[in-house]
């Protein structure tokens, strides 16, 4: 018994010991992944924050092969300009616009799942209520069974007088 428990707990730690790793890779490839397209979607006149805490508007995207260069106007009055990689750039802020269009796709989604739910409900009750009440033909069924039933109690009624 107690090489069964032994065994078992070794094939756990086995599988922990190969799963471990796989789930990290897995998290660092969406992580990546995000970046990539973050990086991929910045265009001028976008409000971004860098990794090392500045933040500024984008006045110029430099790629090329080798790196990609972003040009970051910074400042109040007196503008200056800093030139980071595009993979400095931990965040871009939405404008007005696209937080509105967001939120309105979002609603929507919820009214939809709404409606949905609400279709379910209804097709629920409905078939509960198809099952509550016999068809037709059940009701003539028991009919001529309950018919069938009281002709045999009467047929052994008479025999036994």
């Amino acid at each position: 018994m107690e090489n069964i428990v032994n065994y078992v707990l070794i094939g756990i730690v086995v599988l922990m010991l190969i799963a471990l790793p796989i789930m990290m890779n897995s998290k660092n490839k969406k992580e990546t992944q995000k970046i990539q397209e973050q990086t991929n979607s910045l265009k001028v006149g976008d409000k971004v924050l860098t990794t090392s805490g500045v933040y500024g508007t984008i006045t110029e995207l430099k790629f090329d092969e080798t790196q990609k260069l972003v040009v970051i106007e910074t400042g109040g009055k007196e503008k200056s300009y800093l030139a980071v990689d595009a993979y400095a750039i931990y965040t871009v802020f939405k404008s007005e616009e696209e937080l509105k269009a967001e939120a309105l796709k979002k609603e929507e989604e919820e009214k939809a799942k709404l409606e949905k739910k609400e279709a379910k409900k209804e097709k629920n009750k409905e078939e509960k209520v198809a099952i509550e009440t016999p068809s037709k033909e059940e009701t003539a069924e028991a009919e001529v069974v309950e018919d069938a039933e009281t002709k045999d109690t009467k047929k052994t009624k008479k025999s036994k007088k």
